[in-house]
């Protein structure tokens, strides 16, 4: 099953693909006769067009072209440390450059420089080169110089050509003239001119560049004096130490990694010392107060410097001997016993002469601890004093440093600004442009313009380009029938036969006999009953037409009934010579009926109804049921009726006739609507029911039919 579906679909893409080339055959076709029709427009036009080429040559001026050539390199060749200034150029900023550069090349003021170098204001020979005038007299304010001057500048900038072949780094410079020799000189010039006027910018811009270094230099050397003169101020208000630095020889002081000792009696070292002292007193004051408390809370006989003490160790022994005897002679003495008393005295002289040396030594560590408080309180601050300075100390140096580093700063700047002022003074008038000269112009030996080639094939085409737009024009706005092939291609209708031209007279029947041989085959029956006759116009011989038709038909044995449908402005009966008093408007108003009024014309075979009495509105008599029945009572008596109807354009007579004849035939003059009035009046038959059988073309004034043996059929 999907095989027997894919064949209908193949053959219906094969039959879409057929009526797409025959479509297309048929349009070249009509393409080439319509090309082969108009063959004379588009011939003449073409040699009119080389015959206008031609006199552009022989009238043309020579010119001769000459180019010069320079290249732009990213950074000055030979520049002295060009290297340490390279750097990648991008492709944006190639063609920045090289825009630069051919907008400087288009300038004024380049062209101002060339007119000078060259001399060219004043100078007879450049205006002939140019074939211009030259200016004899001023216009305005302006004086006569000062004309010449800019008509020299605009020509310059008019006739210079600056190219820049792909993406390459080259300047092409070409200068146009009817001299050579001017032509080379003025490209080489633009090429110079260009070259100094890169050189003066490189040489401007280092004389800028070196007069802003002397400045910022000038403004180095005072901000370094500046700041010497700061610290020396300070150091010398503030008593801090001298920089060991000096000039460029002196070392960074930021980078020495060892801080140097602090001299001997400075205050650092004398905190060192009284700091090693507190720990001493410290010690000594503990020490002392261990000794004070200790004499204090115990017994003055147990006391080491009691014990330590001869003087108090003695007393202690006659204390002690005294004590023993007073014990010895209580034994056998009473208290108030002379020797008793005396001894008690002793003891209590040496008990208190030992409690006044306890007394003595215990005042004495406590007068021990007190000293060593006091030393060790003035030690701290001797030490908090020496610590104040010595932040005030630090204070300063760390500003001393601050100002000495600045110093440093500025003097690195100093120098590198020196020094690259130095290397740029060396540099200048050394250093090479950025434009190198690459060719330079040579005088032309042949003129670029006209160009004779190319102006003879521009001629050519154009007149093609120019034949073809007459010829589509021609064609789509001419409505005129010259041949077969124009009828079938103007309105697609056949053409029967052609008429020559023969004025008001009567066709000669031996003409019209081919076409009424071509009728009696129009229809399958043969010889249609009744056929109408019209034109798109009036006068294109329509009346003379069927007249001599009417003759041609009778001829060939067949009767004809020639019916004047033409009620505004019949003629039927002037042809063959009658004088009729009713005719078809007697008929279609009921005054009479069609028996009584067709007329014998004198021909055998040939009748006639004339048109009688012209009615005020043929087309209401047309409109009527009564024109069926006229052409219904006639249609069996004849072989055919030839109906003579008015013209197309403008009237509606003849779609009212068409639409009751059997067939129509149209009378086309040759030559003639030219506006599409004969497309109008086919499409309005069309449209009313009217079957077009053909066309007769009347008034031949050249060949009806073209013949080509190529086309099928």
């Amino acid at each position: 099953m999907m095989a027997q579906a894919s064949i209908p679909m193949r053959d219906t893409a094969d039959a879409s693909e057929n009526g797409v080339s025959a479509r297309l055959s048929a349009a070249a076709h009509h393409g080439w006769l319509v090309l082969r029709r108009h063959r004379v427009i588009l011939f003449v036009t073409m040699a009119l067009s080389l015959l206008a080429g031609a006199v552009i040559i022989l009238t043309s001026t020579p010119d001769y072209r000459a180019t010069a050539s320079v290249e732009v390199e990213d950074v000055p060749a030979g520049a002295a440390g060009s290297a340490a200034a390279q750097r990648t150029t991008g492709a944006n900023d190639t063609e920045t450059v090289m825009q630069t550069e051919l907008e400087v090349l288009r300038s004024r003021a380049l062209a101002e420089e060339v007119a000078r170098e060259l001399a060219l204001v004043g100078t007879p020979t450049f205006f002939k080169g140019m074939g211009e005038t030259r200016p004899v007299e001023g216009v305005g304010t302006l004086s006569q110089r000062q004309v010449e001057q800019d008509m020299v500048v605009r020509l310059l900038r008019d006739n210079l050509e600056v190219t820049l072949p792909g993406k390459s780094r080259v300047l092409r410079i070409s200068f146009v003239s009817a001299d050579p020799v001017l032509s080379a000189r003025v490209a080489n010039s633009y090429a110079d001119s260009l070259i100094r006027a890169d050189l003066k910018r490189g040489f401007e811009s280092g004389v800028q560049a070196r007069r802003f270094l002397l400045g910022e230099l000038d403004g180095a050397r005072k901000d370094l004096a500046r700041a010497e003169r700061d610290l020396a101020v300070y150091v010398a208000r503030s008593g801090a130490p001298a920089p060991t630095g000096e000039g460029d020889d002196a070392p960074d002081k930021a980078a020495k990694p060892v801080k140097p000792m602090a001299p001997e009696g400075s205050v650092q070292a004398r905190l060192a010392q009284l700091s090693a002292y507190r720990a001493q007193a410290s010690a000594d004051r503990i020490a002392a107060q261990k000794r004070w408390e200790s004499a204090r809370s115990t017994s003055a006989d147990t006391l080491p410097e009691v014990l330590s003490n001869g003087a108090m160790q003695q007393i202690m022994a006659d204390r002690a001997q005294a004590r023993a005897t007073v014990a010895q002679e209580r034994q056998w003495r009473k208290d108030a016993h002379p020797e008793m008393r005396e001894a008690r005295a002793k003891l209590a002289a040496l008990d208190e002469q030992a409690d006044a040396m306890a007394g003595t030594i215990r005042a004495s560590l406590h007068e021990q601890y007190r000293v060593a408080v006091r030393g060790e309180d003035q030690i701290a601050k001797e030490i908090a004093k020496l610590e104040e300075e010595a932040r005030i100390e630090q204070g300063r140096d760390v500003q001393a440093g601050i100002m000495e580093r600045s110093v440093d700063t500025y003097r690195m700047l100093h120098d590198s600004l020196l020094q690259r002022y130095r290397d740029m003074a060396s540099q200048a008038g050394f250093q090479a442009g950025r434009i190198q000269p690459l060719d330079r112009a040579a005088v032309p030996t042949k003129p670029f313009s006209p160009r004779i080639g190319q102006i003879l094939m521009l001629a050519s085409l154009g007149g093609l380009a120019l034949g073809l737009l007459l010829v589509a024009a021609r064609h789509m706005f001419d409505d005129a029938v010259t041949s077969a092939d124009t009828l079938d291609e103007r309105v697609g209708l056949p053409m029967l036969g052609a008429v020559p031209v023969t004025g008001d007279n009567p066709q000669p029947p031996e003409i019209f006999t081919p076409i009424a041989s071509s009728l009696m085959l129009a229809s399958a029956d043969g010889l249609p009953r009744s056929i109408l006759l019209t034109s798109a116009q009036e006068g294109e011989g329509k009346s003379l037409t069927l007249n001599a038709l009417a003759l041609a038909l009778a001829g060939l044995g067949k009767s004809v009934l020639v019916v004047d449908g033409d009620m505004r402005r019949p003629v039927q009966h002037r042809l063959f010579r009658l004088s009729p008093q009713r005719g078809i408007s007697d008929v279609l108003t009921g005054q009479a009926s069609a028996r009584d009024v067709i007329m014998e014309t004198g021909v055998a075979g040939v009748s006639l109804l004339p048109c009688g009495t012209l009615p005020p509105n043929p087309s209401e008599l047309l409109a009527t049921a009564a024109l069926d029945g006229l052409l219904a009572s006639v249609r069996d008596a004849y072989d055919t009726v030839l109906i003579d109807a008015p013209p197309l354009l403008g009237l509606n007579d003849t779609l009212l006739l068409a639409a009751k004849a059997q067939t129509s035939l149209l009378v086309v003059e040759w030559g003639r609507n030219h506006h599409g009035g004969l497309r109008t009046a086919v499409e309005r038959l069309r449209r009313s029911g009217g079957a077009i059988i053909g066309a007769i073309l009347t008034k031949q004034q050249g060949r009806a039919v073209d013949y080509d043996y190529h086309r099928a059929g």
